[in-house]
């Protein structure tokens, strides 16, 4: 009996010992995402933003049209799923994953684009960006119109597949993704996967994907 205990004792280490390897192998591995990189990403979209909020005809289609073109693709959504939904993720299917993200998706555009059409003829100034090693980055920027008090944007991005992804812009220091992880863990618990679908369906005013 002694010497199973010895022997179970020296597998278990011995799988800690591996496990801690594979981690620190994981981690070395991953490529990092650098400043300038980042900085160079945000000032690329915001570029194409700019001339769109400062034509003075800024209306809820145009901003679609630019969230649909420059954003849409650029959400990490996978990687904001797994976080928002936590320890739900893995117990819902393989379908219901994509369901939400389809649905959350259309949840944060329109979150995006109601700020975005409160600041028409705005210029857009990045402050500075910290490294997240391994993989993330945060770009901070300011969003300066003439008339009002400048607009706080906290981009965090993070390194996936070799390219860049966006997995949460903090508008005046208010994130989407982490107000959503709070709220929706409530309503799992509370009602379930299916309920939590439709009160974010419900919420979205403009149109709704098919997911709904």
């Amino acid at each position: 009996m002694a010497l199973f205990k010895m022997i179970a004792g020296g597998t278990e280490k011995r799988v800690r010992i591996l496990a801690t390897i594979i981690l620190i192998f994981g981690i070395l591995g991953a490529v990092p995402a650098k400043a300038s990189e980042a900085e160079s990403y945000v000032r690329a979209i915001a570029d194409k933003l700019e001339p769109l909020l400062g034509n003075g005809d800024l209306t809820y289609d145009n901003i679609d049209a630019f969230l649909a073109a420059h954003i849409a693709q650029q959400l990490d959504m996978r990687r904001i799923a797994r976080y928002v939904l936590s320890k739900y993720w893995s117990k819902i299917s393989a379908a219901e994953r994509q369901r939400f993200m389809n649905v959350f998706k259309n949840s944060i555009l329109e979150s995006y684009k109601k700020h975005l059409y409160n600041y028409a003829k705005a210029e857009i100034r990045i402050v500075r960006s910290v490294e997240h090693p391994p993989a993330g980055v945060s770009v901070i920027t300011k969003v300066r119109v003439p008339s009002k008090t400048p607009l706080s944007m906290n981009w965090r991005l993070y390194r996936t597949k070799d390219k860049l992804r966006i997995f949460d812009i903090s508008v005046a220091g208010i994130s989407k993704v982490t107000a959503a992880r709070s709220e929706y863990k409530t309503v799992l618990e509370k009602h379930g996967f299916n309920h939590l679908i439709s009160e974010i369906c419900n919420r979205i005013e403009g149109k709704r994907p098919k997911s709904c």
